[in-house]
């Protein structure tokens, strides 16, 4: 997702979850929302993190938007200590840590769904190139033969 729809999906969690902690609904109904902003949060970090490592930024000197891609993430990092607070205020007891915990083992399943991704784009392209390579090597046995056979005059 785009650093601008991530951010603006930060904020229009953000802004459902203290409209409705405000009127007083309960936290348990909030939780998509909280997980929709934690989401984005972490898309907005990511997306930040690659653009940083992008081949285009570090030719173009890469510049143009950290500032507010700064200021962006120190915004969801205060909201993020707002509703810490009031979800550890009005929420259950212990459903902040038991989020943090459920929030760092769909983290590591994800970077393992990645890793298995990346092993079997790899594997792919190994394999892509072996099937390229055997086409061309039998390419060129047919080719010899056909040169062979012209020359000795058998075609």
């Amino acid at each position: 997702m785009p650093i601008l729809e991530t951010i603006a999906a930060a904020n229009a969690a953000y802004s459902v979850i203290k409209t409705c902690l405000a009127n007083g609904k309960e936290t348990a109904d909030l939780m998509s929302h909280v997980g929709k902003f934690l989401t984005a949060e972490e898309e907005l970090k990511d997306a930040v993190n690659k653009k940083k490592k992008s081949t285009l930024t570090a030719i173009t000197g890469g510049q143009e938007g950290d500032w507010e891609e700064f200021q962006q993430l120190e915004k969801i990092k205060e909201q993020r200590k707002e509703l810490e607070s009031y979800i550890r205020l009005y929420g259950s007891p212990g459903q902040w840590d038991r989020w943090i915990s459920w929030q760092a083992e769909v983290r590591k399943q994800r970077m393992e769904a990645r890793k298995a991704a990346e092993k079997r784009r790899e594997k792919i392209i190994e394999y892509t190139i072996i099937g390229i390579a055997s086409l061309a090597g039998i390419a060129a046995l047919v080719f010899i033969f056909y040169v062979i056979g012209v020359k000795l005059g058998r075609w």
